[in-house]
This record gives structure tokens, C-alpha cells and sequence, in this order.
């Protein structure tokens, strides 16, 4: 029993010894840690969604109506033609002196009705014979026009500006009804076809702003509006097909590219932001320190979207909270604070 008052009694003097050596020496308890802060923010965030997409270009295989032999060909492989250019030519002797033939006779009944009309003003004609002239004068002139017709089929054109591919015939080769002579596509006014999940359905609209990243053009951006939206959901991927419309004036994109889209739709408002940075991981998710009374307090927080090197804070934080954005590694709960002027 003795022996336990005289540990007790040592106990207490060396408590005030170092009571006294702290005091004698000035040794307080630790300082606060230095941090930077900011406030969680209420705030709009550009909404969008991201697919891969696919440039196509219209397209269309140049063929003939009728059959005939390859005159001459108008064009290089590859070239740039306007609308109504003469591709191919082919031959139309037949079809221009029946044309030739035609039209000769269509003169021949329009002067001949010319003169039956004076002589039935005259009286010397009958109505009979006027009536039969002018049926003439139209059949003859049908004839002519479908003459010219058949002429005019023997002239391949081009039916809107682009590019033509390799030719597929030859001068002098055989071309049956049908048959394509040469590919033209026009590459200045392409389109993106590409899907999105069904979910957002009701943010799609049409005219609403993509933007388009090539691998082909790294750092360029190229711009379209929506064009389409499927009026029904693929069920075997539960997605929506859309085509945007892009531009393509300087020629720098071309059908079949494989592309990254990013379209617009729209913003969201009243979302809590803070800097990505300002998270810590923790073994059941995330946490960040906010700052009460000098002290860091440690808040459990959901994520949501990100955007640019911000956060979205779906649970744990409200707007004017002030969050701790550096320094949070050096500090745990409740450890004492002094924010960075």
C-alpha cells in the first residue's frame, strides 16, 4: 500500500514538472494548418453526349435510259464538276436525224397551217380542213419533242455538283439501260450518322449544335446541326439514330471517315460545383473538408458529372459551403485551420 502512494506521488510531480517546462519554455500546442478554399457554387452546365459517327455523303450512280455506244467522254476521274455537265456522250446519230427529220416536218405543218388560216378567213377552206391541219400541226410538233427527247438521253449529265469517280466505261464500249457509267458524289454537303442511348430521348431536338473531332485533323473542329431523329428506338442496342448536317466547303472531310461527335442539348441549372481537386478518396467513396469555426470538418459527398477540372456534387454540400480545395492532405477531422489570404 505504501508502495503504490509513493508511484502516485511521482506520478504527480513529474505531470508538474512538465507543466512547468512547457510553460518555462513557451511550447504551445501545434499550429494550424495552412489551406486554400473556395465555395461550392450554384451553377448551369452545358449538357451534351458524346457518340462515334460516321460521314456520309450523297451519292449517286450515273446511268443511261437508253442503249448505245460510248462517243467521247467528258470528264478526268476525280474531277470537280458543276451541275448539268456533260459527262458521257453517247452516240445519237440515229436519234438526232429522226430529230433532224422531225422537226423538218413540224415546219412543213406549221407553214402549212399558217397558210390554211388565211384561206379560212378567206372562205375558200372548210372548218373540216383548219381542224385537220392544226391536228397535224400537233402531232408533228409531239414528234419533235420526242425526238429531242431521245437526243437529249443521249447526253449524260451531271444531275448536282461534286466529284466523279473512276470511269466504268470506255469510247466505243456498249452501254445497256441501266447500266453505271461513273459514281458522283458531293462532298460539300455531308451528314453524321450516328446513335444515342434512348434515355435521352426527350433532350433531342432537331437544329441542335454538334461538334466534330476527325483523327484525320487532330485539334480542329468541325461544326453541324441535327438533321434527323428516329422516330423509333433501336431495340437491339435500346438506342436512337440521328444524322447531323455538316458543311464541308473546303473539302476536307470525306464519306466514310470514322468521327467523334459531340452534341449540344442543352444546360442544367442549380447544380453544386466545386474543383475536382478538392476530393479525397476514402474507403467507402469520396469526402471533402469543409471549413467551420477554424476546424476542418469532413463531409462524405456524391459525384456527378464532371466538366472541364469541376465536379458536380449531387449529395453532401450546399451553395456557400466553403470546401477546402489544397492543403487537405495534411489535415484530418476537426484539425484546426487557417485559410491562405
Amino acid at each position: 500500500m505504501k508502495k503504490k502512494i509513493i508511484i502516485v506521488i511521482v506520478i504527480i510531480l513529474c505531470g508538474l514538472g512538465i507543466k512547468k517546462y512547457y510553460s518555462h519554455h513557451n511550447i504551445q500546442t501545434p499550429d494550424a494548418v495552412y489551406v486554400e478554399v473556395t465555395h461550392a457554387a450554384n451553377t448551369s452546365l452545358p449538357l451534351e453526349t458524346k457518340a462515334i459517327g460516321n460521314l456520309v455523303g450523297r451519292s449517286v450512280e450515273i446511268t443511261s435510259d437508253l442503249s448505245g455506244h460510248v462517243k467521247n467522254i467528258l470528264f478526268q476521274d476525280g474531277a470537280n464538276v458543276t451541275q448539268g455537265t456533260l459527262l458521257i456522250q453517247l452516240d445519237d446519230a440515229v436519234y438526232q436525224a429522226q430529230y433532224e427529220s422531225a422537226a423538218a416536218q413540224l415546219d412543213y405543218s406549221e407553214s402549212n397551217y399558217g397558210r390554211m388560216k388565211i384561206l379560212a378567213k378567206q372562205g375558200v377552206i372548210s372548218k373540216q380542213a383548219i381542224d385537220q391541219a392544226e391536228s397535224e400541226l400537233k402531232e408533228k410538233r409531239a414528234k419533235a419533242q420526242e425526238c429531242k427527247v431521245m437526243v437529249d438521253k443521249m447526253k449524260l449529265l451531271a444531275p448536282f455538283e461534286g466529284i466523279v469517280g473512276k470511269r466504268k466505261v470506255h469510247v466505243g464500249d456498249y452501254v445497256t439501260v441501266g447500266q453505271s457509267v461513273v459514281t458522283l458524289t458531293d462532298i460539300k454537303h455531308l451528314h453524321i450518322e450516328y446513335n444515342v442511348p434512348e434515355k435521352i430521348l426527350p433532350l433531342l431536338k432537331i437544329g441542335q449544335t454538334v461538334n466534330v473531332k476527325s483523327a484525320a485533323y487532330p485539334g480542329k473542329i468541325f461544326t453541324g446541326k441535327v438533321a434527323f431523329i428516329s422516330s423509333t428506338v433501336n431495340t437491339a442496342n435500346r438506342s436512337i439514330s440521328l444524322y447531323a448536317d455538316v458543311p464541308n466547303d473546303n473539302q476536307l472531310l470525306a464519306p466514310g471517315m470514322l468521327v467523334e461527335v459531340t452534341q449540344s442539348l442543352g444546360t442544367e441549372n442549380s447544380m453544386v460545383m466545386i474543383p475536382a481537386r478538392s476530393l479525397v478518396p476514402v474507403l467507402n467513396g469520396e469526402q471533402v473538408y469543409t471549413v467551420v469555426d477554424g476546424k476542418a470538418v469532413a463531409v462524405p459527398v456524391t459525384t456527378g458529372r464532371r466538366h472541364l477540372d469541376s465536379v458536380q456534387i449531387m449529395s453532401g454540400l450546399s451553395p456557400g459551403m466553403v470546401v477546402i480545395t489544397d492543403g487537405q492532405l495534411k489535415i484530418k477531422d476537426g484539425a484546426p485551420v487557417k485559410v491562405k489570404a
